[in-house]
């Protein structure tokens, strides 16, 4: 679901439970998300964010007042969540955020369980501190850590290239070249699709020495 208001993907995930669902990096534009949920009927038990940014959490204290649900974030990307504001002034964008209470995502390899699917966080700090992959089964949401065609490079507060690096090169020693990337923007791709075709993600892997 590509959110209207600032461009990025918040992803509604059905779980084994009835019409219980988890809701992956809610944005800014709350009536999209609700529209889904309509058209769906399905229910959201909780809220998962990659990282701490406006266009990922910026759904997230709604739904929390709405439904009463956790909303998971790494402790890291706190500070990056609390400037949501004055990176909304910064980007000229009107709206304005509340957050929510967040609930700490765990460390690398910590495990969630929401509607019958469970959710391994795996540490990809670079693009924000606390920056996360979250995967189940063969599905891996990768925030702005890692995009399809392109490479997330900002220049934001708490963004590190290098580390970045050193992220995605310990991620691609050990995922499975199968596994399905849905990132915060853009399309999705499999990791080979990714290692095939990123040509701008090959030039930044380079870049490091």
């Amino acid at each position: 679901m590509l959110n209207g208001t600032f461009k990025s993907n918040s992803y509604l995930l059905r779980g084994a439970h009835g019409e219980q669902c988890v809701v992956i990096d809610p944005g800014l534009d709350r009536e999209a998300i609700e529209s889904a949920m309509t058209t769906t009927g399905w229910r959201p038990c909780a809220v998962l964010c990659t990282h701490g940014h406006f266009d990922h959490v910026g759904g997230a204290a709604w739904m929390q007042k709405v439904y009463g649900l956790p909303v998971l974030l790494h402790a890291a990307d706190l500070k990056v969540a609390r400037m949501s504001n004055f990176l909304l002034t910064a980007f000229k964008v009107p709206q304005r955020i509340e957050l929510p209470e967040f609930t700490p995502l765990g460390d690398d390899g910590a495990t969630h369980q929401f509607a019958g699917l469970s959710f391994k966080s795996h540490a990809l700090p670079g693009h924000t501190p606390g920056s996360v992959g979250l995967m189940t089964g063969d599905l891996l949401f990768t925030g702005d850590s890692l995009y399809a065609r392109r490479v997330a490079l900002s220049k934001l507060p708490g963004e590190d290239h290098d580390r970045l690096r050193k992220s995605l090169k310990h991620l691609f020693s050990w995922v499975d070249s199968k596994v399905h990337v849905l990132p915060g923007h853009g399309g999705n791709a499999t990791i080979t699709e990714i290692h095939e075709h990123n040509t701008e993600l090959h030039q930044f892997m380079a870049s490091g020495g």
